[in-house]
Order: C-alpha cells, then structure tokens, then sequence
C-alpha cells in the first residue's frame, strides 16, 4: 500500500567504554570538574590571602615578606576569576591545563616563602601543599606524578640553595617522603573519580540506550527530535513510526527468546535502512521510531519505505517455519512541526490506517 496525503526530533548510541583513551573519551567532563576546583581554590585562596593580611595588621604575627605572598594569593585568585567571567567557555575546554598553571603559581609562591622568608626551620606548610595535591587535581595520573615530582624536586633545590645543609636535608627527606605518599593518595583518588564519571556515562547510556537493540530510547530521541526543530538550522524532516506486523502472535507461538532475535535482527536493519545521522528508536515491544533530518522529497521517503519492507521480508526469517515477515509503517514528512507530540499523533495516524487495510505497506502525511 503506497498512499500519499499532501496538505498545504547527543543522544547518540555510542559506547562509552570502549574507547582506549578513557581520559580523551571523558575529557569534556575531567575539565567540567577541574573548573570547579579552579573556582573553589581561586575563592578559598582569595579569602585566606584577606584573612591573613588582616591577621598581620592586627597581631603582626608573619615575617615582613609574607605578606607579598598573600597580596600574589589575592590577585593571582582574582585575576583568575575574572578570567572564568570574561572567558568562560575557554576556560571550561582548558579547564586542567589552566589548573596547573595556577596551581603553579601558588606552589612556587610556597616555595618562596617556605625557603627565602623561612630559613631557620624546615618547612612543615610545604608538605601539607604536597599532600593536598591529590584532592586538588583530576589528570592522567602520569601527568600528575610528573608535576608533583617537579614541585618536589624545585622545592629541595630551593631549600638548599637557602638554607643550611641540615635543615635542607630535613626538607628533603620530608619532601620526599610525601611526595610517595601524595602520589600513592592519587593514584587512588584519581581512579575514584575516574570511575565516578564513567558509573555517570554508563547510566546516562543505558537510560538514553534500548538495552535489547542498541538504538535510543524513547526519551532520548523525543529530546533529540524536539531540539532538531527548535534549532535555526532545520529543514524539513521525516517521522516514521515502524510496526512489526503480528507480532505478538510470533511471540505466543515461537517464544520471547525467538521473539527477541527478531528484534536485534530488525533493529539491524533499520541502521542499514536509514543514514548514520538519523535518529533510530525502539518505543518498546515491537513500535520502532526512526526521523530523518533534512528531508523533504516525498519520492526519497517511498524509496526508504519500500526498500525496508523488500529488506524485512528477504532477510528475516523464523528458522525453519519460512515464515516471512513483514511491517508497517506511518510516516509524516513536515517542517512545520515544533515538538515530537503534533508528530507521533499523526504519524501513529497513518500507521492505524494501514493496519486497517491488511497490514505489510506504508502511508504518509506530506505537510510541508
């Protein structure tokens, strides 16, 4: 049945896991939370440098040069900050490599302070730096090993240039010994995090992800369809609504297990149906929802229609019954459309009209 009507919708399937660089594959989200720790440590910086000059003011209680370091603290934060402002979206894509660079800065006016303003004693702040360094940094790990040995190793060559070899060789034993322990505490906070992100793309992608088929989910492509019309960039597109035909007479009398191979089987087909671009579906039972973007040749959809019934009865099959299958499809072709409601209903339409005439056929609304 091949009937016209004219009248005057990343969430992609994709694979999280399967990709070999796993920080390359999360990279958006690694750097989504390393601009928040810029932001928090830009903010803690900013209000300890105030507190602590204040604290100076009062009792007078640091040595002359530190309070340098405290004004670099606030207007290296602030310098930051206003750079999150003005630039933020480059910031975010920049996010761990900005990082470092700030958390550089502070680590190198800590070592100052804790060689050139403080040489009579060890210094006992330098090592509470290094060991916070795991809470502060989510990278590669051999990233963040490197720049955790470099702050390390600037630190006891500092300390020897500025103070006396006993108490260099204080702070070089004690720097050493937490930079293990900082690097030993990174390496399990950031495998934690690691598989914090990838436990939140796993979820995203089983609820975005028909768990039988591999093609979207429900919401998923009604998310996806929505956005497509909203954008200014749209053009006209092509619902189809794809029901497989006595279905649930294939189940009572094959089983569920023969009915689930027929469904991976068509869902195959649908991808090799349709362009790698569309949106492919499964609603739930045997109800398929695939839109095309960028169509609006009515000759192009009945080529597409066609072509997958000709595709479902030459190449699914039930084993040795040669029962051959066939479907039935609703289409609306519109540009018109704003949301994936006006769409369904008429597609849903048009799938309920061939049913009504023996089924194995397709109909469409044309509304552009």
């Amino acid at each position: 049945m091949n009937d016209s009507i004219n009248d005057s919708t990343i969430y992609k399937n994709k694979s999280f896991i399967k990709n070999k660089n796993i920080y390359r594959l999360y990279k958006n989200e690694i750097n989504k939370r390393n601009y928040k720790m810029l932001l928090y440590v830009s903010v803690s910086l900013l209000l300890l440098g105030f507190l602590f000059l204040l604290v100076n003011w009062i009792f007078h209680v640091f040595n002359d040069g530190t309070k340098y370091i405290y004004i670099f603290w606030i207007s290296f934060s602030c310098l930051c900050l206003a750079c999150c402002i003005l630039l933020n979206q480059w910031f975010v894509n920049h996010a761990t490599a900005i990082l470092y660079i700030f958390l550089s800065g502070i680590m190198m006016s800590m070592i100052i302070s804790g060689t050139y303003f403080y040489r009579e004693n060890a210094s006992a702040i330098m090592i509470g730096c290094i060991a916070s360094m795991p809470i502060l940094i989510f990278d590669e790990l051999w990233r963040f090993y490197l720049f955790d040995f470099f702050i390390c190793i600037l630190f006891i060559i500092f300390s020897f240039i500025t103070k006396s070899f006993s108490i260099s060789i204080i702070d070089c034993v004690n720097t050493l010994t937490f930079c293990f322990i900082s690097c030993m505490i990174g390496m399990y906070t950031i495998r934690l995090k690691l598989y914090d992100v990838k436990s939140k793309y796993q979820m995203m992608e089983q609820l975005q992800t028909d768990q039988l088929t591999g093609l979207m989910s429900r919401n998923a492509i009604i998310k996806e369809i929505e956005s497509y019309y909203k954008s200014e960039n749209r053009t006209s597109g092509a619902l189809f609504i794809i029901d497989i035909d006595h279905f649930k007479k294939i189940n009572d009398t094959f089983g569920h297990l023969q009915g689930d191979h027929i469904l991976i089987e068509f869902a195959q087909i649908i991808r090799e149906n349709f362009r790698e671009s569309d949106y492919m579906a499964r609603l739930g039972g045997d109800e398929f929802l695939v839109f095309a973007k960028d169509i609006d040749n009515i000759e192009t959809i009945k080529e597409i229609a066609e072509r997958l019934n000709q595709k479902v009865r030459k190449e699914i099959t039930l084993m040795e019954n040669h029962i051959y299958l066939s479907v039935s499809t609703g289409i609306v072709l519109s540009k018109r459309f704003t949301n994936f409601e006006e769409l369904y209903v008429l597609a849903d339409k048009m799938l309920y009209e061939v049913k009504e005439k023996n089924k194995n056929g397709y109909k469409i609304y044309n509304n552009n």
